[in-house]
């Protein structure tokens, strides 16, 4: 008896703030929901300290008198809604009545309204949750509504923020997309007092995203106009030589409301499938329309998902829509079925290297004339030029050894990497430790292997890959690449002193890239960060930067490297998947021999007197297992001498 409570309006509201107010992007999505259901022609948001110690959002649309002022801080109180009948019908953008309530009580909050018409409008206080006060105000235009100080009296929550630039960013990047979808209202953004962008309002989504995105990103995009089973799909979507690394710029709304889908992310992949390269994305800003009944838009917190009442209509309304648009440009049967990669293998095929276990340095280009000492054949492909490899780790050699670099503890979860290690991605998966064993049976059981790896005999090598060795009742396979590439690994990384500047070169003629301005104002705010992975940048403002130094060996490819950092930067990867550490991964791989290489027998056992000292033997530097065993037991079930 007596273990249930009922909750005190104070605390159901933070309990509701939890739910409703992630960050500070929460607190503008639903102040901007507001002021678009007002009927705005104008809105300006400005922000400080990433949000979290200052967000108001203006407008000019219709305010509210003194008594609706007051119960817009209730909890559930909205003017979209009047009964349960009209949620499947609503065309407005926030609806539940919990924003307000669910705003104040995590931070400090004014508003300040006034009617249309009216000579005096109405200012409302709350403070740490609490209404603080009611006042008379100066006649107004619309309406403001000032948040200060979140999360202050939930600091559970403020823990989990992330920096004020990448808060910012979160920002930055809502109003960026929320001005195409409301391209008749003019949208003002503020960051820390610098006007960052206006967009014209006049009703033109071309000219928003002029506005937001620039002159190269409008030029870039073909109109989309397409009706399928009821549904509408407009907007524009990009040409196929205009792609990015990411989804950043896949911008979907369905009856104006911004949304993820996995549906629509599906039916964009489909509709460019062969059309652009691995790992590439296409830029589309899409409305989709549909009946109201059809879509259900309160199955998330933020409203940011909805549930369709038929996928199937939607996915081939967007792939047809998209297909149709860029049919109508010429680009429908366009295609790679990677002819480009066939070129630049057939150009680099029949060069070989030449590799010495006696230490396990770079390998070097082999005379073209024949050699009675054993060479291992190297194929090169889309694996790059390994003179690059050679730059690199002239520069590594430089660094004194430091062993306590090998020891620093990784907090990444383990990473399976399945792709073949010929077919690695530039944006390769991190490195992973030895896998955690919690039995003592099973970690002496690991380290017998190892030790019984090093004494094992060698038996032969099959398909010019598999190392096979034998000790007592025991059979190793071992992959000859993954091995010798988790050698090179472990030495370059002894060689990377922790703190050193990393190896980078000189941009011949600096190039100049232009960003949205949610990635410019993160670079601006993380330049050194971006200094401390190999790029000299120099900001020209305008959303321009120029890109003066690029981490060693990708010169010439500065765009898609600054792009995969810009990437890992805002997200906050650890440091082990950053730019450096990647290109040691990938010289790593580049200099170890290949599948398909032929080695001696005393190259072989070479290779696995290397690796049965490195901290980590099992995995290559991408995660691949380096072997596997298997026991005379396992041979005699195959063969059923025993059951």
């Amino acid at each position: 008896m007596g273990r249930i409570n009922i909750l005190d309006t104070k605390t159901a509201n933070a309990i509701k703030a939890g739910e409703v107010i992630e960050r500070p992007v929460s607190v503008v999505k639903e102040l901007i929901d507001n002021a678009i259901d007002s009927g705005a022609s104008r809105i300006t948001v400005e922000f400080a300290g990433g949000g979290i110690s200052l967000i108001r959002v203006t407008d000019d649309g219709c305010g509210m008198d003194r008594e609706d002022a007051e119960k817009a801080f209730l909890i559930h109180a909205t003017s979209k809604l009047h009964s349960i009948e009209e949620i499947y019908s609503l065309s407005t953008m926030g609806f539940r009545g919990e924003a307000l309530a669910s705003i104040a009580a995590c931070s400090d909050v004014t508003l300040t309204t006034c009617l249309k018409g009216d000579a005096e409008g109405t200012k409302v206080v709350y403070e740490d949750g609490s209404l603080k006060g009611v006042y008379s105000n100066a006649s107004c235009t619309g309406t403001t509504v000032e948040v200060r100080n979140l999360f202050k009296n939930l600091p559970a929550r403020y823990k989990f923020l992330k920096k004020d630039s990448t808060e910012g960013m979160y920002i930055t990047g809502l109003i960026e997309k929320l001005a195409v979808i409301a391209p008749e209202i003019s949208i003002r953004l503020i960051k820390d007092g610098t006007t960052l962008f206006t967009t014209p309002g006049n009703g033109s989504s071309l000219d928003a995203v002029y506005a937001v995105y620039g002159k190269e990103t409008a030029k870039a995009l073909v109109p989309v106009n397409f009706k399928y089973e009821g549904g509408r799909i407009e907007g524009y979507t990009g040409l196929t030589s205009f792609v990015r690394g990411n989804r950043g710029l896949q911008v979907v709304f369905v009856n104006g409301r911004l949304i993820h889908s996995k549906t629509v992310s599906a039916a964009i992949d489909e509709a460019y499938k062969n059309a652009v390269m691995k790992n590439k994305f296409p830029v589309c800003f899409l409305m989709i329309y549909c009946e109201p009944g059809t879509v259900d838009v309160n199955v998330h917190p933020q409203k940011s998902e909805v549930k369709f009442s038929n996928d199937g209509d939607i996915f081939r309304l967007v792939f047809h829509g998209i297909k149709d648009a860029l049919a109508k440009n010429g680009e429908a049967g366009l295609t790679f079925n990677g002819i480009a990669e066939k070129v630049e293998e057939e150009a680099n095929a029949g060069t070989q290297l030449r590799y010495d276990f006696s230490t396990t340095s770079v390998p070097s280009k082999a005379s073209s004339k024949p050699s009675s000492a054993p060479a291992a054949s190297h194929k090169l492909g889309q694996q790059g030029d390994p003179v690059q490899a050679n730059k690199l780790l002239k520069i590594l050699s430089e660094f004194k050894p430091d062993i306590e670099a090998l020891k620093e503890p990784s907090d990444e979860a383990p990473v399976t990497a399945n792709e073949a290690a010929d077919t690695v991605p530039f944006e390769e998966p991190a490195p992973i430790p030895a896998p955690a064993i919690i039995e003592d049976v099973q970690e002496n059981r690991t380290l017998t292997d190892i030790e019984r790896l090093a004494s094992a005999d060698f038996v032969g090598i099959i398909f010019s890959t598999y190392i096979i060795l034998q000790n007592e009742d025991v059979c190793f396979i071992v992959d000859q690449h993954a091995a010798h590439e988790r050698v090179l690994y472990e030495e370059f990384m002894v060689k990377k002193k922790p703190g050193t500047a990393p190896a980078v070169e000189q941009v011949l003629t600096p190039q100049i890239l232009t960003l949205s301005w949610e990635d410019y104002s993160f670079v601006e705010d993380n330049i050194e960060r971006f200094k401390d992975n190999g790029f000299e940048l120099e900001l020209l403002g305008d959303r321009q930067i120029a890109v003066r130094t690029v981490p060693l060996g990708k010169a010439g490819k500065q765009s898609e490297v600054f792009s995969a950092i810009l990437t890992d930067l805002k997200r906050d990867v650890p440091s082990k998947s950053e730019i450096w550490y990647q290109l040691i991964q990938t010289t790593a791989c580049k200099a170890a021999v290949r599948a398909g290489d032929r080695l001696t027998q005393q190259e072989a056992m070479r290779l696995i007197q290397e690796l049965s000292k490195l901290e980590d033997p099992y995995h290559c530097a991408h995660g691949r297992p380096t072997f596997f065993t298997v026991s005379k037991k396992d041979y005699e079930k195959n063969f059923k001498r025993i059951v």
